[in-house]
Protein backbone atom coordinates (compact mmCIF):
# COMPACT_ATOMS: atom_id res chain seq x y z
CA UNK A 1 0.00 0.00 0.00
CA UNK A 2 1.30 3.74 -0.89
CA UNK A 3 1.65 6.33 2.37
CA UNK A 4 1.86 9.93 2.17
CA UNK A 5 5.12 10.79 4.07
CA UNK A 6 3.82 13.83 5.77
CA UNK A 7 1.30 12.26 7.32
CA UNK A 8 2.94 9.11 8.00
CA UNK A 9 3.13 9.44 12.21
CA UNK A 10 -0.61 8.80 12.29
CA UNK A 11 0.02 5.26 11.39
CA UNK A 12 2.34 4.49 13.32
CA UNK A 13 0.20 5.84 16.01
CA UNK A 14 -2.12 3.26 14.76
CA UNK A 15 0.20 0.56 14.85
CA UNK A 16 1.57 1.35 18.20
CA UNK A 17 -1.82 1.90 19.90
CA UNK A 18 -3.71 -0.94 18.03
CA UNK A 19 -0.51 -3.64 17.68
CA UNK A 20 -1.73 -4.01 13.91
CA UNK A 21 1.07 -5.63 11.35
CA UNK A 22 0.54 -2.04 9.17
CA UNK A 23 -1.32 0.49 8.88
CA UNK A 24 -1.12 3.19 5.87
CA UNK A 25 -2.45 6.98 5.34
CA UNK A 26 -3.10 7.10 1.73
CA UNK A 27 -4.55 10.16 -0.10
CA UNK A 28 -4.64 7.75 -3.74
CA UNK A 29 -8.24 6.34 -4.33
CA UNK A 30 -6.29 3.58 -6.33
CA UNK A 31 -4.57 2.81 -3.91
CA UNK A 32 -5.60 -0.51 -2.20
CA UNK A 33 -5.52 0.87 1.02
CA UNK A 34 -7.76 4.13 0.22
CA UNK A 35 -10.16 2.40 -3.02
CA UNK A 36 -12.35 0.56 -0.98
CA UNK A 37 -13.57 3.84 1.66
CA UNK A 38 -13.33 6.12 -1.51
CA UNK A 39 -15.92 3.81 -3.41
CA UNK A 40 -17.86 3.10 -0.34
CA UNK A 41 -17.81 7.06 0.75
CA UNK A 42 -17.52 5.80 4.39
CA UNK A 43 -15.90 3.92 6.96
CA UNK A 44 -15.45 -0.09 5.63
CA UNK A 45 -14.78 -2.56 8.46
CA UNK A 46 -13.62 -6.03 8.13
CA UNK A 47 -11.55 -8.87 10.17
CA UNK A 48 -8.69 -8.34 7.50
CA UNK A 49 -9.12 -4.77 7.00
CA UNK A 50 -10.74 -1.41 8.74
CA UNK A 51 -10.23 1.98 7.20
CA UNK A 52 -11.91 5.16 8.15
CA UNK A 53 -12.16 8.48 5.66
CA UNK A 54 -9.73 11.39 5.30
CA UNK A 55 -11.62 13.86 4.09
CA UNK A 56 -10.07 17.37 2.74
CA UNK A 57 -11.24 21.39 3.20
CA UNK A 58 -14.38 20.85 1.50
CA UNK A 59 -15.48 17.62 3.16
CA UNK A 60 -14.87 15.40 0.11
CA UNK A 61 -13.18 11.95 0.81
CA UNK A 62 -9.83 12.01 -0.51
CA UNK A 63 -8.36 8.65 1.16
CA UNK A 64 -8.57 6.80 3.98
CA UNK A 65 -6.05 5.91 6.77
CA UNK A 66 -6.30 1.87 7.20
CA UNK A 67 -5.02 -0.70 9.70
CA UNK A 68 -4.21 -4.12 8.23
CA UNK A 69 -4.01 -6.87 11.20
CA UNK A 70 -2.11 -9.39 9.56
CA UNK A 71 -4.58 -12.18 11.00
CA UNK A 72 -8.17 -11.99 11.20
CA UNK A 73 -9.45 -9.40 13.90
CA UNK A 74 -12.57 -8.57 15.67
CA UNK A 75 -12.21 -4.76 16.36
CA UNK A 76 -13.34 -3.24 19.41
CA UNK A 77 -15.42 -0.44 19.83
CA UNK A 78 -12.20 1.37 21.51
CA UNK A 79 -10.23 0.29 18.30
CA UNK A 80 -12.64 1.82 15.60
CA UNK A 81 -12.67 5.17 18.19
CA UNK A 82 -8.86 5.54 17.90
CA UNK A 83 -9.17 5.21 13.92
CA UNK A 84 -11.84 7.18 13.51
CA UNK A 85 -10.45 9.60 15.97
CA UNK A 86 -6.95 9.95 14.38
CA UNK A 87 -8.73 9.58 10.83
CA UNK A 88 -10.15 12.89 12.09
CA UNK A 89 -7.00 14.88 13.46
CA UNK A 90 -5.50 13.41 9.82
CA UNK A 91 -8.41 15.38 7.64
CA UNK A 92 -8.12 18.44 10.19
CA UNK A 93 -3.94 18.49 8.86
CA UNK A 94 -4.45 17.77 5.61
CA UNK A 95 -7.55 20.93 5.71
CA UNK A 96 -4.86 23.10 6.96
CA UNK A 97 -2.10 21.62 4.09
CA UNK A 98 -4.61 22.63 1.22
CA UNK A 99 -5.74 25.83 2.69
CA UNK A 100 -1.88 26.84 2.74
CA UNK A 101 -0.85 25.44 -0.27
CA UNK A 102 -4.40 27.47 -2.08
CA UNK A 103 -3.06 30.87 -0.09
CA UNK A 104 0.90 30.41 -1.62
CA UNK A 105 -1.18 29.63 -5.15
CA UNK A 106 -3.64 32.45 -5.01
CA UNK A 107 -0.71 35.06 -3.52
CA UNK A 108 1.28 33.74 -6.37
CA UNK A 109 -1.33 34.09 -9.11
CA UNK A 110 -1.80 37.89 -7.46
CA UNK A 111 1.45 38.44 -7.45
CA UNK A 112 2.49 37.53 -10.93
CA UNK A 113 -0.39 39.30 -12.60
CA UNK A 114 -0.41 42.62 -10.45
CA UNK A 115 2.97 43.31 -11.56
CA UNK A 116 1.49 43.75 -15.42
CA UNK A 117 0.86 46.84 -17.61
CA UNK A 118 0.40 45.37 -20.99
CA UNK A 119 -1.94 42.85 -22.42
CA UNK A 120 1.32 40.88 -23.44
CA UNK A 121 2.17 41.15 -20.23
CA UNK A 122 -0.59 39.55 -18.85
CA UNK A 123 -0.39 36.70 -21.19
CA UNK A 124 2.78 35.65 -20.73
CA UNK A 125 2.33 35.86 -16.90
CA UNK A 126 -1.12 34.12 -17.17
CA UNK A 127 1.13 31.01 -19.09
CA UNK A 128 3.89 30.92 -16.50
CA UNK A 129 1.16 30.62 -13.54
CA UNK A 130 -0.90 28.04 -15.23
CA UNK A 131 2.69 25.77 -16.17
CA UNK A 132 3.46 26.15 -12.45
CA UNK A 133 0.24 25.75 -10.71
CA UNK A 134 -2.10 23.66 -12.75
CA UNK A 135 0.45 21.66 -14.39
CA UNK A 136 -0.45 23.02 -18.04
CA UNK A 137 1.33 22.72 -21.21
CA UNK A 138 0.08 25.96 -22.88
CA UNK A 139 -2.28 28.72 -21.71
CA UNK A 140 -3.45 31.29 -23.88
CA UNK A 141 -5.78 34.48 -23.76
CA UNK A 142 -8.03 35.59 -27.04
CA UNK A 143 -9.57 39.00 -26.46
CA UNK A 144 -13.09 40.48 -27.75
CA UNK A 145 -13.25 42.79 -30.41
CA UNK A 146 -15.26 44.12 -32.93
CA UNK A 147 -14.78 44.90 -36.56
CA UNK A 148 -16.47 45.34 -40.09
CA UNK A 149 -16.68 41.34 -39.93
CA UNK A 150 -18.63 41.37 -36.57
CA UNK A 151 -17.71 40.29 -32.80
CA UNK A 152 -14.36 38.37 -32.86
CA UNK A 153 -11.71 36.50 -30.70
CA UNK A 154 -7.84 37.15 -31.32
CA UNK A 155 -5.18 36.07 -29.42
CA UNK A 156 -2.90 38.08 -27.27
CA UNK A 157 0.96 36.35 -28.58
CA UNK A 158 4.06 37.80 -27.23
CA UNK A 159 7.79 37.40 -28.14
CA UNK A 160 8.77 33.89 -27.62
CA UNK A 161 5.35 32.45 -27.10
CA UNK A 162 5.82 29.81 -30.11
CA UNK A 163 2.36 28.17 -29.66
CA UNK A 164 1.78 27.70 -33.22
CA UNK A 165 -1.79 25.98 -33.00
CA UNK A 166 -3.08 29.51 -31.19
CA UNK A 167 -1.26 30.96 -34.24
CA UNK A 168 -3.14 29.24 -36.29
CA UNK A 169 -6.30 29.92 -34.69
CA UNK A 170 -5.48 33.79 -34.00
CA UNK A 171 -8.88 35.05 -35.17
CA UNK A 172 -12.25 33.51 -34.18
CA UNK A 173 -15.94 34.50 -34.54
CA UNK A 174 -17.45 34.62 -31.33
CA UNK A 175 -20.37 32.06 -31.81
CA UNK A 176 -20.46 28.23 -31.42
CA UNK A 177 -18.44 27.13 -34.28
CA UNK A 178 -15.79 27.47 -31.28
CA UNK A 179 -15.53 26.24 -28.07
CA UNK A 180 -14.09 29.81 -26.91
CA UNK A 181 -16.94 31.38 -28.20
CA UNK A 182 -19.47 28.59 -26.93
CA UNK A 183 -17.65 29.05 -23.50
CA UNK A 184 -18.72 33.13 -23.71
CA UNK A 185 -21.82 32.84 -25.04
CA UNK A 186 -22.88 30.48 -22.52
CA UNK A 187 -21.08 31.95 -19.71
CA UNK A 188 -19.61 28.83 -18.25
CA UNK A 189 -16.81 26.86 -18.84
CA UNK A 190 -16.23 24.33 -20.91
CA UNK A 191 -13.83 21.34 -20.35
CA UNK A 192 -12.65 18.26 -22.74
CA UNK A 193 -10.94 15.65 -20.78
CA UNK A 194 -9.44 14.17 -24.47
CA UNK A 195 -9.39 16.41 -27.53
CA UNK A 196 -11.15 13.61 -29.61
CA UNK A 197 -14.05 14.97 -27.70
CA UNK A 198 -13.50 18.83 -28.98
CA UNK A 199 -12.54 18.24 -32.61
CA UNK A 200 -15.58 16.38 -32.94
CA UNK A 201 -17.95 19.09 -31.30
CA UNK A 202 -15.72 21.97 -33.86
CA UNK A 203 -14.14 20.59 -37.03
CA UNK A 204 -13.80 23.87 -38.14
CA UNK A 205 -10.93 24.38 -36.02
CA UNK A 206 -7.45 24.35 -37.30
CA UNK A 207 -5.72 21.61 -35.71
CA UNK A 208 -2.77 20.73 -38.31
CA UNK A 209 -0.70 22.06 -35.26
CA UNK A 210 -2.48 20.70 -32.22
CA UNK A 211 -0.76 20.21 -28.78
CA UNK A 212 -2.03 18.46 -25.75
CA UNK A 213 -5.12 16.44 -24.87
CA UNK A 214 -7.12 17.82 -21.97
CA UNK A 215 -8.10 21.63 -22.46
CA UNK A 216 -10.54 24.06 -20.70
CA UNK A 217 -11.85 27.46 -22.03
CA UNK A 218 -13.20 29.67 -19.35
CA UNK A 219 -15.01 33.27 -19.92
CA UNK A 220 -13.05 35.87 -18.90
CA UNK A 221 -15.46 38.81 -17.62
CA UNK A 222 -14.72 41.58 -15.29
CA UNK A 223 -17.75 43.99 -13.93
CA UNK A 224 -20.15 41.54 -15.95
CA UNK A 225 -17.96 42.82 -19.20
CA UNK A 226 -17.08 40.00 -21.31
CA UNK A 227 -13.19 40.60 -22.08
CA UNK A 228 -12.58 37.27 -23.88
CA UNK A 229 -11.46 33.74 -23.09
CA UNK A 230 -8.53 31.94 -21.54
CA UNK A 231 -7.74 28.82 -22.93
CA UNK A 232 -5.69 25.88 -20.71
CA UNK A 233 -4.50 22.87 -22.00
CA UNK A 234 -2.60 19.86 -20.50
CA UNK A 235 -0.80 17.12 -21.91
CA UNK A 236 -2.70 14.17 -21.21
CA UNK A 237 -6.41 13.52 -20.42
CA UNK A 238 -7.59 15.39 -17.71
CA UNK A 239 -10.44 15.51 -14.98
CA UNK A 240 -10.49 18.60 -12.96
CA UNK A 241 -10.24 18.07 -9.22
CA UNK A 242 -12.08 20.58 -7.35
CA UNK A 243 -8.69 22.27 -6.42
CA UNK A 244 -8.12 23.15 -9.96
CA UNK A 245 -11.26 24.87 -10.49
CA UNK A 246 -10.98 26.71 -7.78
CA UNK A 247 -7.51 27.66 -8.87
CA UNK A 248 -8.98 28.15 -12.28
CA UNK A 249 -11.72 30.58 -11.28
CA UNK A 250 -9.09 32.76 -8.77
CA UNK A 251 -6.57 32.58 -12.43
CA UNK A 252 -9.70 33.87 -14.37
CA UNK A 253 -10.61 36.38 -11.94
CA UNK A 254 -7.45 37.84 -11.48
CA UNK A 255 -6.29 37.92 -15.57
CA UNK A 256 -9.48 39.61 -16.13
CA UNK A 257 -8.90 42.36 -14.14
CA UNK A 258 -5.74 42.66 -14.95
CA UNK A 259 -6.59 42.79 -18.61
CA UNK A 260 -9.31 45.68 -17.95
CA UNK A 261 -6.51 47.08 -16.13
CA UNK A 262 -3.91 46.91 -19.25
CA UNK A 263 -6.79 47.69 -21.64
CA UNK A 264 -7.06 50.97 -19.71
CA UNK A 265 -3.44 51.54 -19.89
CA UNK A 266 -3.64 51.00 -23.29
CA UNK A 267 -6.17 53.53 -24.38
CA UNK A 268 -4.46 56.07 -22.17
CA UNK A 269 -0.92 55.55 -23.88
CA UNK A 270 -2.43 55.34 -27.16
CA UNK A 271 -4.07 59.09 -26.60
CA UNK A 272 -0.68 60.17 -25.13
CA UNK A 273 0.99 58.56 -28.38
CA UNK A 274 -1.65 60.27 -30.58
CA UNK A 275 -0.86 63.57 -28.71
CA UNK A 276 2.67 63.60 -29.07
CA UNK A 277 1.72 62.93 -32.66
CA UNK A 278 -0.21 66.10 -33.13
CA UNK A 279 2.29 67.92 -31.58
CA UNK A 280 4.77 67.51 -34.55
CA UNK A 281 5.18 69.69 -36.92
CA UNK A 282 5.10 70.14 -40.98
CA UNK A 283 8.49 71.19 -42.12
CA UNK A 284 8.91 74.15 -44.40
CA UNK A 285 10.86 73.66 -46.98
CA UNK A 286 12.65 76.92 -48.09
CA UNK A 287 14.79 77.49 -51.37
CA UNK A 288 18.12 75.98 -51.15
CA UNK A 289 17.25 73.83 -48.29
CA UNK A 290 16.15 70.02 -48.33
CA UNK A 291 14.49 69.39 -44.33
CA UNK A 292 13.46 66.08 -43.07
CA UNK A 293 12.64 64.80 -39.73
CA UNK A 294 12.04 62.16 -37.64
CA UNK A 295 10.23 60.86 -34.40
CA UNK A 296 10.71 57.65 -33.29
CA UNK A 297 8.95 56.91 -29.69
CA UNK A 298 10.87 54.94 -26.64
CA UNK A 299 10.10 50.97 -27.03
CA UNK A 300 8.15 51.29 -23.52
CA UNK A 301 4.93 52.68 -24.56
CA UNK A 302 4.05 53.66 -20.57
CA UNK A 303 7.10 56.45 -21.60
CA UNK A 304 5.88 59.24 -23.47
CA UNK A 305 8.77 61.78 -23.87
CA UNK A 306 9.12 65.52 -24.73
CA UNK A 307 11.22 65.39 -27.41
CA UNK A 308 10.34 67.83 -30.46
CA UNK A 309 11.64 69.47 -33.32
CA UNK A 310 10.46 72.44 -35.53
CA UNK A 311 11.63 74.43 -38.17
CA UNK A 312 10.25 77.97 -39.40
CA UNK A 313 11.25 80.50 -41.81
CA UNK A 314 10.77 83.90 -40.57
CA UNK A 315 10.02 86.91 -42.93
CA UNK A 316 13.40 87.94 -43.29
CA UNK A 317 13.49 84.86 -45.27
CA UNK A 318 15.86 83.21 -42.44
CA UNK A 319 15.10 79.61 -41.20
CA UNK A 320 15.11 78.77 -37.77
CA UNK A 321 15.73 75.19 -36.93
CA UNK A 322 14.82 73.72 -33.08
CA UNK A 323 15.07 70.91 -31.41
CA UNK A 324 14.43 70.04 -27.78
CA UNK A 325 13.97 67.26 -25.00
CA UNK A 326 11.58 67.76 -21.93
CA UNK A 327 13.20 66.39 -18.94
CA UNK A 328 10.51 63.46 -17.95
CA UNK A 329 8.55 60.42 -19.32
CA UNK A 330 5.14 61.00 -19.07
CA UNK A 331 1.83 63.42 -19.82
CA UNK A 332 3.33 66.37 -17.98
CA UNK A 333 6.69 65.97 -20.22
CA UNK A 334 4.45 66.13 -23.36
CA UNK A 335 2.40 68.50 -22.29
CA UNK A 336 5.33 71.07 -21.13
CA UNK A 337 6.71 69.65 -25.17
CA UNK A 338 3.79 71.10 -26.43
CA UNK A 339 3.56 74.48 -24.63
CA UNK A 340 7.58 75.19 -25.51
CA UNK A 341 7.05 74.21 -28.98
CA UNK A 342 4.54 76.75 -29.40
CA UNK A 343 6.03 79.62 -27.72
CA UNK A 344 9.64 79.02 -28.91
CA UNK A 345 8.16 79.01 -32.73
CA UNK A 346 5.90 81.97 -31.84
CA UNK A 347 8.97 84.00 -30.57
CA UNK A 348 10.69 82.61 -33.58
CA UNK A 349 8.62 84.01 -36.37
CA UNK A 350 7.86 87.45 -34.01
CA UNK A 351 11.14 88.46 -33.07
CA UNK A 352 13.84 87.65 -35.90
CA UNK A 353 16.55 88.10 -33.39
CA UNK A 354 19.76 85.85 -32.94
CA UNK A 355 19.31 82.33 -31.32
CA UNK A 356 20.64 83.43 -27.61
CA UNK A 357 17.75 86.42 -26.99
CA UNK A 358 15.45 83.96 -28.68
CA UNK A 359 16.11 81.22 -26.24
CA UNK A 360 16.38 83.97 -23.40
CA UNK A 361 13.08 85.30 -24.15
CA UNK A 362 11.70 81.65 -24.09
CA UNK A 363 13.29 81.36 -20.34
CA UNK A 364 11.65 84.21 -19.34
CA UNK A 365 8.70 83.24 -20.10
CA UNK A 366 8.42 79.82 -19.08
CA UNK A 367 9.43 81.76 -15.59
CA UNK A 368 7.08 84.51 -16.01
CA UNK A 369 3.85 82.10 -16.93
CA UNK A 370 4.69 79.19 -14.78
CA UNK A 371 5.74 76.66 -17.27
CA UNK A 372 7.26 74.37 -14.62
CA UNK A 373 9.70 72.37 -16.56
CA UNK A 374 13.17 71.81 -17.71
CA UNK A 375 14.47 70.93 -21.43
CA UNK A 376 17.97 71.14 -23.48
CA UNK A 377 17.58 72.43 -26.62
CA UNK A 378 19.24 73.87 -29.83
CA UNK A 379 18.29 77.17 -31.47
CA UNK A 380 20.12 77.32 -34.70
CA UNK A 381 19.52 79.96 -37.81
CA UNK A 382 20.12 80.02 -41.11
CA UNK A 383 21.93 83.16 -42.48
CA UNK A 384 23.79 84.59 -45.36
CA UNK A 385 26.84 85.36 -44.68
CA UNK A 386 27.57 88.52 -46.55
CA UNK A 387 29.74 86.87 -49.25
CA UNK A 388 27.06 84.99 -51.26
CA UNK A 389 27.40 81.69 -48.69
CA UNK A 390 25.58 80.76 -45.66
CA UNK A 391 26.65 80.39 -42.27
CA UNK A 392 24.94 79.04 -39.33
CA UNK A 393 24.11 80.85 -35.82
CA UNK A 394 23.40 78.90 -32.82
CA UNK A 395 22.89 78.86 -28.86
CA UNK A 396 22.98 75.35 -27.50
CA UNK A 397 21.11 74.88 -23.98
CA UNK A 398 22.36 71.70 -22.20
CA UNK A 399 22.08 69.75 -25.25
CA UNK A 400 23.98 67.46 -27.63
CA UNK A 401 26.11 69.56 -30.21
CA UNK A 402 25.15 69.56 -34.06
CA UNK A 403 26.77 67.67 -36.20
CA UNK A 404 27.62 69.02 -39.91
CA UNK A 405 28.81 66.71 -42.76
CA UNK A 406 30.81 68.56 -45.34
CA UNK A 407 30.61 68.21 -49.43
CA UNK A 408 33.68 66.01 -48.63
CA UNK A 409 31.68 63.31 -46.50
CA UNK A 410 34.02 64.32 -43.33
CA UNK A 411 31.61 64.92 -40.16
CA UNK A 412 32.23 67.64 -37.53
CA UNK A 413 30.49 68.20 -34.07
CA UNK A 414 29.94 71.86 -33.94
CA UNK A 415 30.76 71.66 -30.22
CA UNK A 416 32.00 75.27 -28.92
CA UNK A 417 33.08 75.00 -25.30
CA UNK A 418 30.43 73.81 -22.42
CA UNK A 419 26.95 74.18 -23.48
CA UNK A 420 24.77 77.13 -21.82
CA UNK A 421 22.52 76.40 -18.84
CA UNK A 422 19.02 74.33 -20.18
CA UNK A 423 16.25 76.35 -19.99
CA UNK A 424 13.85 76.66 -16.85
CA UNK A 425 16.63 76.47 -14.43
CA UNK A 426 17.50 80.11 -14.11
CA UNK A 427 15.86 82.62 -16.57
CA UNK A 428 18.94 85.49 -16.21
CA UNK A 429 21.55 82.92 -17.20
CA UNK A 430 23.90 84.10 -19.64
CA UNK A 431 23.87 82.52 -23.19
CA UNK A 432 25.92 82.76 -26.18
CA UNK A 433 25.81 82.85 -29.65
CA UNK A 434 28.15 80.32 -31.85
CA UNK A 435 28.64 80.86 -35.84
CA UNK A 436 29.79 78.37 -38.59
CA UNK A 437 30.34 78.74 -42.13
CA UNK A 438 28.59 75.91 -43.96
CA UNK A 439 29.52 74.92 -47.63
CA UNK A 440 26.87 73.57 -50.24
CA UNK A 441 25.96 70.36 -50.43
CA UNK A 442 27.09 69.67 -46.56
CA UNK A 443 24.11 68.35 -44.24
CA UNK A 444 23.31 69.52 -40.86
CA UNK A 445 22.04 66.70 -38.30
CA UNK A 446 20.18 68.27 -34.95
CA UNK A 447 18.93 65.87 -32.31
CA UNK A 448 17.88 64.05 -29.03
CA UNK A 449 20.17 62.03 -26.62
CA UNK A 450 18.41 59.52 -27.34
CA UNK A 451 20.21 58.86 -31.17
CA UNK A 452 23.59 58.67 -29.29
CA UNK A 453 23.13 57.73 -25.14
CA UNK A 454 23.16 54.19 -24.07
CA UNK A 455 22.98 52.88 -20.52
CA UNK A 456 26.31 52.46 -19.37
CA UNK A 457 28.05 53.92 -21.97
CA UNK A 458 29.91 57.41 -22.27
CA UNK A 459 28.34 60.00 -24.37
CA UNK A 460 31.62 60.03 -26.67
CA UNK A 461 30.99 56.47 -27.97
CA UNK A 462 27.50 57.49 -29.27
CA UNK A 463 29.03 60.36 -30.69
CA UNK A 464 31.37 58.52 -32.49
CA UNK A 465 29.21 55.76 -33.89
CA UNK A 466 27.17 58.96 -35.22
CA UNK A 467 30.40 60.50 -36.83
CA UNK A 468 30.99 57.12 -38.28
CA UNK A 469 27.61 56.72 -39.93
CA UNK A 470 27.18 60.32 -40.85
CA UNK A 471 30.33 60.05 -43.18
CA UNK A 472 28.91 56.30 -44.13
CA UNK A 473 25.59 57.75 -45.70
CA UNK A 474 26.81 60.91 -46.82
CA UNK A 475 25.87 61.52 -50.72
CA UNK A 476 21.90 60.51 -50.15
CA UNK A 477 19.21 62.78 -50.56
CA UNK A 478 18.84 63.59 -47.48
CA UNK A 479 15.14 61.22 -46.59
CA UNK A 480 17.55 58.47 -47.13
CA UNK A 481 20.09 60.10 -45.85
CA UNK A 482 18.48 60.57 -42.43
CA UNK A 483 16.95 57.04 -42.60
CA UNK A 484 20.16 55.26 -43.10
CA UNK A 485 21.56 56.85 -40.37
CA UNK A 486 18.61 55.96 -37.88
CA UNK A 487 18.58 52.45 -39.32
CA UNK A 488 22.78 52.34 -37.82
CA UNK A 489 22.01 54.04 -34.76
CA UNK A 490 18.39 53.06 -33.48
CA UNK A 491 18.04 49.70 -31.72
CA UNK A 492 15.10 47.54 -31.65
CA UNK A 493 13.95 48.71 -28.93
CA UNK A 494 14.84 51.74 -27.38
CA UNK A 495 15.02 53.02 -23.57
CA UNK A 496 14.27 57.03 -24.83
CA UNK A 497 12.99 58.99 -27.48
CA UNK A 498 14.58 60.30 -30.61
CA UNK A 499 13.56 63.34 -32.31
CA UNK A 500 16.00 64.21 -35.22
CA UNK A 501 16.11 66.83 -37.73
CA UNK A 502 18.14 67.18 -41.10
CA UNK A 503 18.92 69.90 -43.52
CA UNK A 504 20.52 69.62 -46.60
CA UNK A 505 22.04 72.87 -48.27
CA UNK A 506 21.54 72.87 -51.67
CA UNK A 507 24.30 74.97 -53.94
Amino acid sequence: MQSDPPLDRYARMVRQSLGVADARVSLTSADACARPVVEAQGPVVGEEYAGWPITDHTGAIVGALCAVPGAPRAWSAGDLQLLEDLASACSTELSQQDLAHRSRVLLALSEALSATRTLTDVARAVERTSLEHLGCLRAGIWLFDVDEAGKRLRYVDYPGGGWTSAHNNRDLPLDETNPLGSAILRRQPLHFADKRIQNELYPHLDTTEQVGDARSFVPLVSRDEVLGSLVLLWQSTRELSEEDRVTIDALTSYAAQALQRAQLVQERLDALVTLQNSLLPRLPQPDSLELAARYHPAASRDQVGGDWYDAVVMPSGATALMVGDVVGHDIAAAAIMGQLRNMLRAIAWTVDDAPSRNVARLDQAMHDLAVDGMASLVYARIEQDGHGGRSLRWTNAGHPPPLVVGPDGVPRLLEQGTPDLMVGVQPSADRADNRATIDPESVLLLYTDGLVERRGEDLSDGLERLREAAARHHGKPVEDFLEAVLADLVPGRLEDDVAVLAVKFLI
